[in-house]
């Protein structure tokens, strides 16, 4: 009998059964887990020298070769290869932390990083993957009470506090007046469009536009309600403004000669004599001119078009004082019709006058050797930044932190909440979840312990990225807070511990929290995963996957003969037994 038990035993473990094609590469238990845990730990590497506002930049070179300076954590991850699943799902991680907060992509990293190198120490000391994954989900829980518990109240019109959350996100090897600067901008912005970044619904960042030229001083920056469009003045007779404008959005091109446009008339003209050639050219020159007069019948001053516009239709537009702009993006007509609240005519025979947009001024202005084209319009739903800076890269960094900037700060004035900063809050969150894990006798002890853990490693990195040793002032933070100062962090800029509040260093209270959540979720499901099937050979794949629809497809249609034979047979055999 024991002969038998080792003999199907060793023929078991040596049976290794192909369930999946030749193209397929299948990875299960420790593999995988090897595999997701490194290629994080390694990204979290790169990325945690950028962490806090003295992290450092990074230069990402593209297949365009023009390198870019950023400290964006979201703009580094999507630069790696995406080879493994994994950095698709670290990918998908930090551009959601993005759209929805514009700023914490780096924390929501590096602290799913530090959750999974502690996953990784209690799987080896034998602690299950469904241990560890509820034990995150009761940390979390705890967690999220805790931080509810330490908000901050946002008093209205405060906008000194306001500032100090600008500042939070403001980044970059700018001078503090440079910040100051920038900070009083979009403090001014949100002020002035109070009702379209709060109470609008039909708002979204991406109304929010850039536009980036070199040269003058940081300073020199506007902000412009309305749009900046790339355009030269057509025609040196037109005027450089025009107050109380309206304006035409037209798909199609207004050229007698592109195939399609004028569906009445015939798309080739035969001319044979010189007498058929001064006819057409008159009709050619009465046509335009008569639809640039029906043009300024209608009260047209901007004619926008997505495509070509004949010569001497913009010229003769020219001569009445009405601005004719060609190729027009198909983005910037999506922007221009949302800007103006009028839809893109797509016939310009049959447009009415509801059908035209108003702005309060257009006028053509020269940035830096390029001529641009402003709409300005009051309660605009569309705003662009007009960024100067000596180099593209401030122009880029200026960008960066006004995106940030703005999404953090219109999240506070809607939620009108707050959370501690300069590592309080983690040291608070690691402190009472140590306490809480106390209160369960198995081992989701020991995982409530290692999540605190892990929260309060976040504060080291700030730490260290500001030339601090972590070694010396996490103790010293610890210790403050077990005396009950929970609002004790520390100040990059003084890297000395103090009163937060007092401090005015603060955390986006939706940052913070949506950062923990999605965080603690993504390491829940990378614990969980204990097998990766994955295709390495594409055309491999597809050659045996068409192979076997065809092999499916013949054996249907041998079954189908087969059913058919014996249909024959039936009927026959019945006329027979018939007779």
């Amino acid at each position: 009998m024991k002969t038998i038990e080792k003999t199907r035993k060793g023929t078991l473990k040596s049976f290794d059964p192909q369930i999946y094609n030749e193209a397929i590469k299948a990875l299960k238990d420790e593999d995988v887990r090897i595999i997701n845990f490194e290629v994080t730990r390694i990204i979290a590497k790169v990325i945690r020298t950028m962490y806090g506002p003295k992290g450092l930049d990074k230069m990402i070179v593209p297949v365009s070769n023009e390198a870019e300076i950023t400290q964006k954590g979201y703009k580094v991850v999507k630069s790696f290869k995406n080879r493994f699943p994994i950095s698709l799902m670290l990918i998908e991680l930090v551009t959601t932390q993005e759209d929805n907060c514009g700023d914490g992509t780096k924390t929501t990293l590096l602290f799913t990083a530090l959750l999974l190198e502690k996953a990784k120490e209690m799987m080896s000391l034998g602690v299950s993957p469904q241990t560890i994954n509820k034990g995150f989900s009761l940390a979390l829980e705890k967690s999220l009470e805790i931080l509810e518990d330490n908000v901050i109240p946002y008093i209205s019109q405060d906008n000194e506090v306001l500032m100090s959350i600008i500042a939070s996100v403001m980044h970059g090897k700018f001078s503090s007046q440079i910040k100051e600067h920038y900070m009083n901008l979009v403090l001014t912005t949100l002020e002035k469009n109070e009702n379209l970044f709060l109470e609008t619904s039909e708002f979204d960042f991406t109304d929010i536009l850039y536009r980036k030229e070199q040269g003058r001083s940081t300073y020199d920056s506007e902000l412009v309600n309305g749009m900046i469009i790339y355009k030269d003045k057509p025609n040196l007779s037109l005027p450089n403004k025009i107050i109380n404008s309206k304006i035409l959005l037209v798909q199609k091109s207004l050229d007698f000669f592109v195939p399609g446009n004028q569906e009445p008339y015939s798309r080739q003209v035969e001319i044979k004599s010189v007498e058929k050639y001064q006819s057409f050219s008159r009709f050619h020159n009465d046509y335009y001119q008569n639809l640039a007069k029906f043009f300024k019948q209608k009260g047209i001053n901007v004619i926008l078009s997505q495509k070509k516009i004949n010569s001497l239709l913009i010229d003769y537009c020219a001569s009445i004082n009405i601005i004719a702009l060609e190729l027009v993006g198909e983005k910037e007509m999506k922007k221009l019709s949302k800007l103006l609240d009028v839809p893109v005519i797509s016939s310009i025979n049959d447009f009415s006058e509801d059908q035209l947009g108003f702005a309060n001024l257009v006028e053509f202005r020269k940035v830096s050797g390029d001529e641009m084209f402003f709409i300005h319009l009051e309660n605009s739903k569309i705003l662009t930044f007009l960024l100067r800076g000596g180099i593209s890269y401030a122009a880029d960094q200026l960008e960066e932190n006004l995106q940030g900037s703005l999404r953090v700060a219109t999240q506070t004035l809607k939620d009108k909440k707050l959370l501690p900063g300069g590592g309080a809050l983690d040291c608070e969150l690691s402190r009472i979840l140590k306490i809480y894990a106390g209160e369960f006798p198995n081992k989701y002890q020991m995982v409530i312990s290692e999540y605190a853990k892990a929260l309060e490693s976040l504060p080291g990195y700030l730490i260290l990225n500001s030339a601090g040793d972590p070694l010396e002032i996490i103790p010293k933070l610890r210790e403050t807070h077990l005396n009950g100062k929970k609002l004790e962090g520390f100040n990059c800029n003084t890297k000395k511990i103090v009163d937060v509040l007092k401090e005015g260093i603060f955390d986006g209270y939706m940052v913070k929290k949506h950062a923990l959540k999605i965080a603690t979720e993504m390491a829940r499901q990378i614990v969980r995963v204990d097998a990766l099937v994955m295709v390495y050979d594409r055309k491999l794949y597809e050659k045996i996957e068409k192979e076997g629809k065809e092999v499916k497809s013949q054996k249907h249609q041998e079954k189908v003969r087969k059913y058919l034979n014996k249909k024959d047979e039936d009927l026959f055999s019945d006329l027979y037994n018939s007779k």
